[in-house]
């Protein structure tokens, strides 16, 4: 009897280590949002791909066509993390909402005119009206191209958070213009519309991923894992025709219809950092505008060890 309760014992002390040992880890699972533009390729490809699963990580992927919604499910616990810009990091870290700035995405916003307007008329416009979303990278871009061409003093914002909506009203000549990440900044091209100057004309790249503190915190290695398919999109999206994913980023992103054929896919980098002098211009322009009173280091706001250590 005694042997026998020795073996149970036994039994119950070493079953925890043995599956431990496994090699069949627990699957991790974060929850992102994404805006419909091209920094999410590379992250719902991955998801098609299945590299994700690969790498031990069940992902939620929600899509949003409004910054105002994606802040919404942030701050109501619905997102571990998401893509962003960086004037979202600091409004959000006003707040007492710590989240981290943990990598760069890939994105141009522009600027673009009505299809009846040319540079040289909309320049000579008297009180142009501009489609934006106010206080976010939309904006941000909208007011550096606008201070570079000298019409920042005569513009009419015109605050339309959903991106489609902003599109469609540029194509029906309700703006002057507007301020749209690629592709939808193509498919105002495509109408006949005129670019007045993009974000990376001044070597600028607000976009950013953000992620919950909380989460880093808890579970790094979620991030990490994140980032390592992230990459393995990349080479597949490096090495791939368009036409054989676009159907899918149609469906899933709601690309317009219209770009299929007729847009270039950039070259997507490998996971960068947020870029530094981008963050110093964004915190700069935010204290101009009254938008924010602090002054915070780009360390202050950034995690790196995820990619840096990743790599």
């Amino acid at each position: 009897m005694k042997k026998l309760t020795l073996m149970i014992c036994l039994i119950v002390i070493f079953i925890p280590l043995l599956s431990g040992c496994s090699p069949n880890k627990k699957t991790q699972a974060l929850r992102i949002g994404v805006i419909s533009d091209v920094g999410a390729v590379p992250f719902v490809i991955a998801e098609q791909q299945g590299f994700y699963e690969k790498n031990g990580l069940d992902v939620d992927i929600q899509v949003f066509k409004s910054a105002m919604d994606r802040d919404t499910a942030l701050q109501t616990g619905n997102l571990d993390g998401a893509m962003a810009d960086m004037l979202t990091v600091i409004f959000f870290n006003d707040a007492g909402f710590e989240v981290k700035m943990i990598g760069q995405t890939n994105g141009n916003y522009r600027l673009v005119s009505s299809p009846k307007l040319n540079v040289d008329a909309f320049l000579k416009l008297e009180s142009p009206a501009i489609g934006l979303s106010s206080n976010t990278v939309i904006d941000f871009a909208t007011q550096k191209v606008a201070e570079a061409k000298g019409f920042d003093h005569k513009m009419r914002k015109v605050a339309i958070p959903q991106m489609p909506v902003r599109l469609e009203m540029l194509r029906a000549g309700e703006l002057d213009a507007a301020t749209l990440p690629e592709p939808l900044a193509e498919a105002a091209v495509l109408d006949g519309g005129s670019v007045i100057g993009s974000t990376e004309d001044f070597g600028l790249y607000p976009g950013i991923f953000i992620m919950n503190q909380s989460v880093l915190e808890q579970n790094p290695e979620s991030a990490k894992k994140l980032y390592k398919a992230y990459n393995q999109a990349v080479d597949y999206l490096n090495q791939t025709d368009e036409e054989v994913y676009f159907d899918f980023l149609i469906e899933k992103l709601g690309f317009p219809q219209v770009l299929k054929g007729q847009f270039k896919m950039p070259e997507f980098t490998l996971a960068l950092t947020p870029d530094a002098k981008t963050f110093t211009e964004t915190s700069t322009w935010m204290q101009k505008m009254g938008l924010t009173k602090s002054d915070y280091n780009y360390n202050d706001l950034t995690n790196t060890d995820v990619l840096l250590k990743n790599n």
